[in-house]
């Protein structure tokens, strides 16, 4: 189903969470909890202690075993610092297909990881899993999301209407973009 995941480069490692990260990640969470709210409402919603990360993380393992969806984080390599979140979810193996989702820690935004940690989790996607087509959905304010969208190959395809509901319940419309083959030189 989902191939075992471990990626690395110069200066990030991207593996699935342990239940060891559930501390990491519920400070991760509720330090960037105002940049999140709109964009992962149920990573936000579900990070009310450390035990509720780990129950957290055992969904999305669970998840991940069933074939369903694929939930890493990103760390810096050298430091084993968790700053940021990864994942494949609503995977279809029959087209074969998933949505992206991606955040970093605002400490490290504008710094190029990113870029490095979603371009190896494309080629992942794309090599390993062999997903035709990789979508993502973003709010048509989120710049910097578009930004990195096209930096990495993504071509913006529409926007859809009352398409997401954010922590508070607002309805969003969310702009799509696909990817759908390897880019090279990654």
């Amino acid at each position: 189903m989902i191939p075992p995941l471990y990626l690395e480069s110069s200066r990030l490692i991207i593996r699935p969470f342990k239940l060891s990260d559930a501390s990491s990640l519920f400070h991760l969470v509720n330090s960037n909890k105002d940049l999140l709210e709109d964009y992962f409402p149920m990573t936000v919603e579900k990070n009310t202690s450390v035990n509720a990360k780990r129950i957290y993380i055992m969904e999305r393992n669970h998840e991940r075993n069933n074939g369903k969806a694929l939930f890493a984080g990103i760390f810096l390599r050298d430091e084993k610092k968790l700053i940021g979140q990864m994942c494949a979810k609503d995977i279809n193996h029959r087209v074969p297909k998933c949505e992206a989702g991606y955040f970093l820690d605002r400490n490290f935004h504008r710094k190029g990881l990113a870029t490095e940690a979603l371009n190896l989790f494309l080629n992942f996607c794309f090599s390993e899993m062999k997903m035709a087509k990789i979508t993502l959905r973003i709010e048509p304010k989120n710049t910097s999301s578009k930004a990195l969208a096209q930096k990495c190959g993504f071509t913006m395809i529409g926007v859809s209407k009352n398409d997401f509901r954010s922590a508070n319940g607002r309805l969003m419309e969310c702009e799509l973009w696909e990817l759908y083959e390897i880019r090279k030189g990654y």
